[in-house]
């Protein structure tokens, strides 16, 4: 992962002359993420792969949405780092799902992260449908 930081780093020195800024967040979601949820964020209904526009910050909401956050196959069993995950995670709630986060949104921590990724659900889609009717209790009705 960090070759390919770096990697990405001097291919932006030398296009550009000096070195750019890096946002390794959205970098990384291309590298991580974008395979499935696409480049853009807008999921694969027919691959029952959620959009990540709006859904997410919703879950954010709740401790068992946030724990699903991390839990998700392409998260939890991913070899990536729990801080590079905290990251992937910030970045794609405030690109994304920015409108529909809590006012009172805490980014996740390497450490949460760490603490709720360790947690790895055998029926990924059965936690999900737990978090869809807590949701659904607090008068948020997501539909997929």
């Amino acid at each position: 992962m960090m070759r390919g930081k770096w990697a990405v780093l001097l291919l932006l020195a030398s296009v550009g002359g000096a070195a750019q800024a890096v946002d390794y967040g959205h970098q990384s979601y291309l590298l991580h993420c974008a395979g499935c949820h696409l480049p853009d964020g807008s999921g694969s209904k027919p691959n029952d792969v959620p959009s990540l526009h709006g859904i997410p910050g919703h879950f954010a909401r709740i401790p068992e949405g946030r724990a699903f956050l991390t839990q998700v196959p392409g998260i939890a069993y991913s070899p990536l780092s729990n801080a590079e995950v905290a990251e992937i995670l910030n970045w794609m709630l405030l690109e994304y799902s920015k409108d529909t986060l809590p006012a009172d949104f805490v980014p996740f921590t390497e450490a949460e992260v760490e603490r709720l990724r360790a947690e790895r659900p055998a029926e990924i889609f059965k936690v999900r449908e737990l978090v869809l009717g807590r949701l659904q209790q607090l008068g948020i009705r997501i539909d997929y």
